[in-house]
């Protein structure tokens, strides 16, 4: 059996080759990842952005069908297409004159209107399923669809595949120690409910310092109602 050694040394010469090309190639995505420290947090919209391959995330100019072009005027064939969000291509005509008309005529309104009627129905028409709501994003789609699960299984746990991405869900948050016990991501910031409370426990009790009262404790994590006048 013949076993092979990794030259470890060489990858990392290589690694730092390709980064030295990349950023030699980057020049405008590099400046605006500058700038922007000052006010994004990490420099980017979502702090996901930063975890591109590279030294910072490359910012793009424009993007058109499945190609989309950066700020150093680069191409590129985009096989990410706003992770589905874009399936049918980058801004294709007809959707750009429909949603530039919509915008012109309000959009940030509380209220329905006859498009949103247009779209249930055509909806309905594709698919076959008789009724549909809204959400803005993906995570909030995850959101109703984990209530509305809860609701009619009334079972409290939920499956979620470890380590993968499935927006910005509470719950998803979650990976396991080697004991395979569930616990807060790596990384994960106020992570709620039981999982939040483990947490706080575990670190009193590494720290040494006198344990909390349980019902001080439930009492200091519970999450705080925010009125909305």
């Amino acid at each position: 059996m013949t076993t092979t050694i990794i030259d470890r040394k060489k990858l990392k010469d290589l690694s730092d080759r390709e980064e030295r090309r990349f950023m030699a190639d980057h020049p405008r995505s590099a400046a605006l990842y500058r700038a922007a420290q000052s006010s994004l947090l990490g420099g980017v919209p979502m702090n996901w952005m930063k975890k591109w391959a590279g030294a910072f995330p490359i910012f793009v100019k424009s993007a058109k069908g499945a190609h989309f072009t950066d700020v150093d005027l680069r191409d590129y064939v985009d096989l990410c297409l706003g992770d589905t969000g874009a399936m049918t291509g980058h801004s294709p005509d007809v959707v750009a004159e429909a949603v530039a008309r919509r915008v012109r005529e309000g959009i940030t309104l509380m209220l329905p209107t006859e498009d949103a009627l247009w779209v249930g129905e055509e909806l309905k028409r594709r698919f076959g399923l008789p009724y549909w709501q809204f959400t803005l994003t993906a995570t909030d789609a995850n959101r109703f669809a984990v209530r509305i699960a809860r609701e009619i299984t009334q079972r409290p746990k939920i499956l979620v595949f470890h380590y993968c991405y499935h927006g910005t869900v509470d719950e998803s948050f979650a990976s396991l120690d080697k004991n395979g016990v569930v616990i807060p991501r790596r990384g994960n910031i106020g992570p709620p409910g039981k999982s939040c409370r483990n947490h706080a426990r575990r670190r009193v009790q590494r720290s040494g310092h006198p344990r909390i009262r349980p019902q001080a404790q439930r009492r200091s994590l519970r999450p705080r109602r925010a009125r909305h006048d």
